[in-house]
Protein backbone atom coordinates (compact mmCIF):
# COMPACT_ATOMS: atom_id res chain seq x y z
CA UNK A 1 0.00 0.00 0.00
CA UNK A 2 1.67 3.31 -1.13
CA UNK A 3 1.71 5.80 1.60
CA UNK A 4 -0.66 8.26 -0.01
CA UNK A 5 -3.47 5.16 -0.11
CA UNK A 6 -2.26 5.05 3.71
CA UNK A 7 -2.88 8.95 4.19
CA UNK A 8 -6.29 8.54 2.16
CA UNK A 9 -7.70 5.86 4.98
CA UNK A 10 -6.71 8.05 8.07
CA UNK A 11 -7.23 10.66 9.93
CA UNK A 12 -6.12 13.63 10.40
CA UNK A 13 -4.03 13.13 6.90
CA UNK A 14 -0.86 14.94 6.28
CA UNK A 15 -1.08 17.29 3.47
CA UNK A 16 1.42 17.05 1.19
CA UNK A 17 3.10 19.81 -0.87
CA UNK A 18 2.38 18.26 -4.27
CA UNK A 19 -1.66 18.35 -2.69
CA UNK A 20 -1.28 21.47 -1.76
CA UNK A 21 0.65 22.40 -5.25
CA UNK A 22 -2.34 20.74 -6.85
CA UNK A 23 -5.17 21.95 -5.29
CA UNK A 24 -4.03 25.63 -5.10
CA UNK A 25 -3.91 24.84 -9.28
CA UNK A 26 -7.46 23.80 -9.18
CA UNK A 27 -8.27 26.53 -7.00
CA UNK A 28 -6.55 29.50 -9.25
CA UNK A 29 -7.53 28.13 -12.61
CA UNK A 30 -10.84 27.65 -11.75
CA UNK A 31 -11.31 31.30 -10.45
CA UNK A 32 -9.58 32.63 -13.75
CA UNK A 33 -11.04 29.77 -16.36
CA UNK A 34 -14.73 30.80 -15.31
CA UNK A 35 -14.34 34.37 -14.99
CA UNK A 36 -13.10 34.22 -18.80
CA UNK A 37 -15.68 31.59 -20.20
CA UNK A 38 -18.35 33.98 -17.72
CA UNK A 39 -16.90 37.07 -19.43
CA UNK A 40 -17.34 35.66 -23.23
CA UNK A 41 -20.96 34.31 -22.43
CA UNK A 42 -21.60 38.01 -20.99
CA UNK A 43 -20.75 39.64 -24.07
CA UNK A 44 -22.00 36.93 -26.86
CA UNK A 45 -24.74 35.91 -25.97
CA UNK A 46 -25.96 38.78 -22.89
CA UNK A 47 -26.60 35.02 -20.68
CA UNK A 48 -24.63 35.00 -17.63
CA UNK A 49 -22.74 31.98 -17.06
CA UNK A 50 -24.95 31.26 -13.41
CA UNK A 51 -28.01 31.58 -15.73
CA UNK A 52 -26.45 29.38 -18.29
CA UNK A 53 -25.91 26.79 -15.70
CA UNK A 54 -29.44 26.98 -14.29
CA UNK A 55 -30.72 26.77 -17.65
CA UNK A 56 -28.79 23.63 -18.50
CA UNK A 57 -29.87 21.71 -15.43
CA UNK A 58 -33.28 22.03 -15.82
CA UNK A 59 -32.96 21.05 -19.52
CA UNK A 60 -30.87 17.97 -18.46
CA UNK A 61 -32.24 16.93 -15.54
CA UNK A 62 -36.15 18.02 -15.75
CA UNK A 63 -38.88 16.61 -16.82
CA UNK A 64 -40.55 17.81 -19.83
CA UNK A 65 -38.83 20.87 -18.99
CA UNK A 66 -39.35 21.33 -15.35
CA UNK A 67 -37.07 20.53 -12.06
CA UNK A 68 -37.92 20.88 -8.64
CA UNK A 69 -36.48 23.92 -6.80
CA UNK A 70 -34.72 21.78 -4.17
CA UNK A 71 -32.93 20.02 -7.16
CA UNK A 72 -31.08 23.19 -8.31
CA UNK A 73 -30.15 24.13 -4.84
CA UNK A 74 -28.83 20.69 -4.75
CA UNK A 75 -26.59 20.66 -7.78
CA UNK A 76 -26.04 24.03 -7.53
CA UNK A 77 -24.60 24.27 -4.15
CA UNK A 78 -26.28 27.89 -3.88
CA UNK A 79 -27.99 28.46 -1.03
CA UNK A 80 -32.35 28.34 -0.61
CA UNK A 81 -32.05 32.71 -1.23
CA UNK A 82 -29.72 32.67 -3.30
CA UNK A 83 -31.21 30.11 -6.19
CA UNK A 84 -34.82 31.95 -5.46
CA UNK A 85 -33.42 35.51 -6.24
CA UNK A 86 -31.64 34.18 -9.57
CA UNK A 87 -35.39 32.34 -10.41
CA UNK A 88 -37.01 35.49 -9.72
CA UNK A 89 -34.62 37.48 -12.22
CA UNK A 90 -34.73 34.61 -14.61
CA UNK A 91 -38.58 35.20 -14.51
CA UNK A 92 -38.61 38.50 -14.98
CA UNK A 93 -36.82 37.94 -18.46
CA UNK A 94 -38.67 35.26 -19.39
CA UNK A 95 -36.57 32.41 -19.40
CA UNK A 96 -38.40 30.65 -16.56
CA UNK A 97 -41.69 30.61 -14.97
CA UNK A 98 -42.50 29.01 -11.45
CA UNK A 99 -45.32 26.37 -10.99
CA UNK A 100 -46.78 24.86 -8.08
CA UNK A 101 -45.84 21.22 -7.00
CA UNK A 102 -48.87 19.13 -7.62
CA UNK A 103 -47.25 16.60 -4.88
CA UNK A 104 -45.72 18.85 -1.83
CA UNK A 105 -46.78 22.51 -1.37
CA UNK A 106 -44.02 23.14 -0.05
CA UNK A 107 -41.76 22.68 -2.77
CA UNK A 108 -42.36 24.79 -6.36
CA UNK A 109 -41.38 23.51 -10.13
CA UNK A 110 -38.75 25.81 -11.86
CA UNK A 111 -40.02 25.40 -15.49
CA UNK A 112 -38.24 26.32 -19.09
CA UNK A 113 -40.19 28.66 -20.74
CA UNK A 114 -40.23 28.40 -24.81
CA UNK A 115 -37.83 31.32 -24.90
CA UNK A 116 -35.69 30.28 -22.12
CA UNK A 117 -35.40 26.69 -24.02
CA UNK A 118 -34.25 28.57 -27.27
CA UNK A 119 -32.07 30.63 -25.43
CA UNK A 120 -30.01 27.90 -23.42
CA UNK A 121 -29.79 26.33 -26.86
CA UNK A 122 -28.30 29.36 -28.64
CA UNK A 123 -25.77 30.00 -25.84
CA UNK A 124 -24.88 26.41 -25.91
CA UNK A 125 -22.64 26.25 -29.02
CA UNK A 126 -20.79 30.01 -27.41
CA UNK A 127 -20.30 28.37 -23.71
CA UNK A 128 -18.63 25.39 -25.94
CA UNK A 129 -16.27 27.39 -27.90
CA UNK A 130 -15.72 29.63 -24.74
CA UNK A 131 -14.55 26.51 -22.47
CA UNK A 132 -12.41 25.10 -25.76
CA UNK A 133 -10.97 28.50 -26.06
CA UNK A 134 -10.21 28.82 -22.65
CA UNK A 135 -9.83 25.35 -20.93
CA UNK A 136 -9.43 22.58 -23.59
CA UNK A 137 -7.25 24.06 -25.75
CA UNK A 138 -4.33 23.85 -23.17
CA UNK A 139 -4.74 20.29 -22.87
CA UNK A 140 -4.34 17.12 -24.10
CA UNK A 141 -6.81 14.58 -24.07
CA UNK A 142 -5.29 12.51 -21.65
CA UNK A 143 -4.78 15.38 -19.49
CA UNK A 144 -8.47 16.01 -19.95
CA UNK A 145 -9.11 12.78 -19.12
CA UNK A 146 -6.90 12.27 -15.87
CA UNK A 147 -8.02 15.71 -14.77
CA UNK A 148 -12.20 14.80 -15.46
CA UNK A 149 -11.28 11.03 -13.15
CA UNK A 150 -9.71 12.94 -10.65
CA UNK A 151 -12.47 15.76 -9.80
CA UNK A 152 -15.07 13.49 -10.24
CA UNK A 153 -13.69 11.69 -7.25
CA UNK A 154 -13.51 14.74 -5.32
CA UNK A 155 -17.11 15.52 -5.90
CA UNK A 156 -18.53 11.97 -5.48
CA UNK A 157 -16.33 11.64 -2.09
CA UNK A 158 -17.56 14.61 -0.53
CA UNK A 159 -21.27 13.92 -1.73
CA UNK A 160 -21.82 15.11 -4.99
CA UNK A 161 -23.60 13.28 -7.67
CA UNK A 162 -22.07 12.35 -10.76
CA UNK A 163 -21.90 14.01 -13.67
CA UNK A 164 -23.13 13.09 -16.91
CA UNK A 165 -22.76 15.19 -19.96
CA UNK A 166 -25.35 14.66 -22.39
CA UNK A 167 -23.75 14.17 -25.95
CA UNK A 168 -26.86 16.08 -27.69
CA UNK A 169 -25.27 19.52 -26.56
CA UNK A 170 -22.14 18.48 -27.81
CA UNK A 171 -23.14 18.19 -31.54
CA UNK A 172 -24.99 22.26 -31.72
CA UNK A 173 -23.72 24.95 -33.60
CA UNK A 174 -25.31 28.62 -34.54
CA UNK A 175 -25.86 29.28 -37.90
CA UNK A 176 -27.04 32.77 -38.05
CA UNK A 177 -29.87 33.10 -35.72
CA UNK A 178 -30.79 28.61 -36.05
CA UNK A 179 -29.35 25.96 -34.24
CA UNK A 180 -27.76 22.93 -35.81
CA UNK A 181 -27.60 19.36 -34.45
CA UNK A 182 -24.19 17.78 -36.69
CA UNK A 183 -23.20 14.10 -36.72
CA UNK A 184 -19.29 15.13 -35.88
CA UNK A 185 -16.85 17.42 -35.60
CA UNK A 186 -18.44 20.52 -34.28
CA UNK A 187 -15.21 22.88 -33.73
CA UNK A 188 -14.27 22.25 -37.49
CA UNK A 189 -17.74 23.56 -38.70
CA UNK A 190 -17.71 26.33 -36.15
CA UNK A 191 -14.22 27.69 -37.86
CA UNK A 192 -15.95 26.90 -41.62
CA UNK A 193 -18.70 28.72 -40.81
CA UNK A 194 -16.34 31.82 -39.69
CA UNK A 195 -14.00 31.80 -42.61
CA UNK A 196 -16.69 30.84 -45.10
CA UNK A 197 -18.35 33.93 -44.73
CA UNK A 198 -15.19 36.46 -44.41
CA UNK A 199 -14.57 34.50 -47.88
CA UNK A 200 -18.12 35.25 -48.95
CA UNK A 201 -17.70 38.83 -50.30
CA UNK A 202 -14.64 38.23 -52.06
CA UNK A 203 -16.27 34.82 -54.05
CA UNK A 204 -19.76 36.39 -55.19
CA UNK A 205 -17.78 39.77 -56.27
CA UNK A 206 -15.91 37.76 -58.71
CA UNK A 207 -18.98 35.51 -59.73
CA UNK A 208 -21.24 38.59 -60.55
CA UNK A 209 -18.30 39.51 -62.95
CA UNK A 210 -18.94 35.73 -64.71
CA UNK A 211 -22.34 34.80 -63.97
CA UNK A 212 -24.77 33.80 -67.00
CA UNK A 213 -28.19 34.22 -67.85
CA UNK A 214 -28.82 30.76 -67.87
CA UNK A 215 -27.42 30.35 -64.38
CA UNK A 216 -29.76 33.35 -62.91
CA UNK A 217 -32.61 31.26 -63.84
CA UNK A 218 -31.53 28.41 -62.55
CA UNK A 219 -30.74 30.55 -58.51
CA UNK A 220 -34.15 31.52 -59.06
CA UNK A 221 -35.43 28.35 -59.38
CA UNK A 222 -33.56 27.37 -56.49
CA UNK A 223 -34.88 30.43 -54.26
CA UNK A 224 -38.60 29.69 -55.11
CA UNK A 225 -37.90 26.27 -53.88
CA UNK A 226 -36.52 27.22 -50.57
CA UNK A 227 -39.61 29.21 -50.24
CA UNK A 228 -41.89 25.43 -50.01
CA UNK A 229 -39.02 24.49 -47.48
CA UNK A 230 -39.91 26.83 -44.63
CA UNK A 231 -41.88 23.72 -42.86
CA UNK A 232 -38.75 21.67 -43.74
CA UNK A 233 -35.34 23.71 -42.59
CA UNK A 234 -32.85 20.66 -43.16
CA UNK A 235 -33.87 20.97 -46.77
CA UNK A 236 -34.42 24.92 -46.70
CA UNK A 237 -30.54 24.85 -45.78
CA UNK A 238 -29.35 22.09 -48.22
CA UNK A 239 -31.00 24.30 -50.99
CA UNK A 240 -29.57 27.31 -49.63
CA UNK A 241 -26.12 25.55 -50.13
CA UNK A 242 -27.03 24.08 -53.16
CA UNK A 243 -27.35 27.64 -54.33
CA UNK A 244 -23.95 28.76 -53.22
CA UNK A 245 -22.23 26.07 -54.71
CA UNK A 246 -23.68 27.15 -57.94
CA UNK A 247 -22.37 30.48 -57.42
CA UNK A 248 -19.70 29.23 -56.31
CA UNK A 249 -18.95 27.89 -59.99
CA UNK A 250 -18.82 31.19 -61.53
CA UNK A 251 -16.09 32.49 -59.63
CA UNK A 252 -12.90 32.31 -61.88
CA UNK A 253 -10.08 32.52 -58.60
CA UNK A 254 -9.48 28.98 -58.45
CA UNK A 255 -8.12 29.12 -55.27
CA UNK A 256 -10.57 30.73 -53.50
CA UNK A 257 -13.39 28.89 -55.34
CA UNK A 258 -12.05 25.54 -53.91
CA UNK A 259 -11.54 27.09 -50.57
CA UNK A 260 -14.98 28.20 -50.21
CA UNK A 261 -16.39 24.76 -51.75
CA UNK A 262 -14.38 22.67 -49.09
CA UNK A 263 -15.75 25.23 -46.55
CA UNK A 264 -19.89 24.51 -47.62
CA UNK A 265 -18.64 21.06 -48.19
CA UNK A 266 -17.26 20.71 -44.20
CA UNK A 267 -20.74 22.50 -42.77
CA UNK A 268 -23.34 20.99 -45.35
CA UNK A 269 -21.96 17.25 -45.13
CA UNK A 270 -22.31 17.36 -40.89
CA UNK A 271 -25.48 18.26 -40.85
CA UNK A 272 -27.92 16.06 -39.00
CA UNK A 273 -30.79 17.93 -37.98
CA UNK A 274 -32.17 21.70 -37.37
CA UNK A 275 -33.25 22.33 -33.74
CA UNK A 276 -36.59 23.22 -33.29
CA UNK A 277 -36.67 27.08 -31.90
CA UNK A 278 -39.90 29.31 -31.69
CA UNK A 279 -38.07 32.21 -33.78
CA UNK A 280 -36.96 29.39 -36.71
CA UNK A 281 -39.77 29.91 -39.02
CA UNK A 282 -39.56 33.69 -38.98
CA UNK A 283 -35.61 33.67 -39.55
CA UNK A 284 -35.98 31.43 -42.65
CA UNK A 285 -38.13 33.56 -44.01
CA UNK A 286 -35.67 36.28 -43.45
CA UNK A 287 -32.66 34.09 -45.18
CA UNK A 288 -35.42 33.93 -47.91
CA UNK A 289 -35.57 37.27 -48.72
CA UNK A 290 -31.65 37.94 -48.63
CA UNK A 291 -30.90 35.03 -50.70
CA UNK A 292 -33.41 36.55 -53.35
CA UNK A 293 -31.76 40.07 -52.88
CA UNK A 294 -28.32 38.11 -52.96
CA UNK A 295 -29.26 36.57 -56.15
CA UNK A 296 -30.64 39.56 -58.06
CA UNK A 297 -27.62 41.69 -57.23
CA UNK A 298 -25.32 39.06 -58.17
CA UNK A 299 -27.50 39.12 -61.66
CA UNK A 300 -27.06 42.81 -61.79
CA UNK A 301 -23.53 42.89 -61.98
CA UNK A 302 -23.68 46.00 -59.98
CA UNK A 303 -20.97 45.78 -57.28
CA UNK A 304 -22.14 47.98 -54.82
CA UNK A 305 -25.60 46.01 -54.87
CA UNK A 306 -23.55 42.70 -54.59
CA UNK A 307 -21.25 44.25 -51.70
CA UNK A 308 -24.63 45.47 -50.09
CA UNK A 309 -26.36 41.95 -50.20
CA UNK A 310 -23.16 40.35 -48.78
CA UNK A 311 -23.46 42.37 -46.10
CA UNK A 312 -26.84 41.65 -45.61
CA UNK A 313 -26.23 37.51 -45.69
CA UNK A 314 -23.34 38.01 -43.65
CA UNK A 315 -23.93 36.58 -40.32
CA UNK A 316 -21.28 35.40 -37.75
CA UNK A 317 -19.15 38.57 -36.92
CA UNK A 318 -21.89 40.12 -35.52
CA UNK A 319 -23.20 38.13 -32.19
CA UNK A 320 -26.23 39.25 -31.12
CA UNK A 321 -27.64 39.31 -27.44
CA UNK A 322 -29.87 36.40 -27.00
CA UNK A 323 -31.58 38.42 -23.07
CA UNK A 324 -30.95 41.25 -21.46
CA UNK A 325 -31.04 40.80 -17.33
CA UNK A 326 -33.67 42.76 -15.67
CA UNK A 327 -32.32 46.63 -15.53
CA UNK A 328 -30.31 46.54 -18.16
Amino acid sequence: MSSRQRRNDSAPQYLDATTLTAWRNVRDAGEVVVSRISAEMENQSGLSLDWYGILLHIYEGGEDGRLPQRELERHLYLSQSGISRMVSKMQEAGLLRREPSPHDRRNVYVVLTDLGRDVFLRATPVHHAAVQRHFGSWLSDDEIASIGRGLQKVLTAEGGSEIQCGEELDRLVTFGQSVLALTSDTVAVSDAILVRDALEPLLLADAARHVTPSAVQDMRAIVARMSTLIDSPEEFFRSDWELHRLLAGYCHNELLRSMYLTLLGTLSSRLDSVVPTTNLTPYLYERLSVHARLVEAVSSGDEDQVAEAAHAHHFTMARTRLVDAPGE
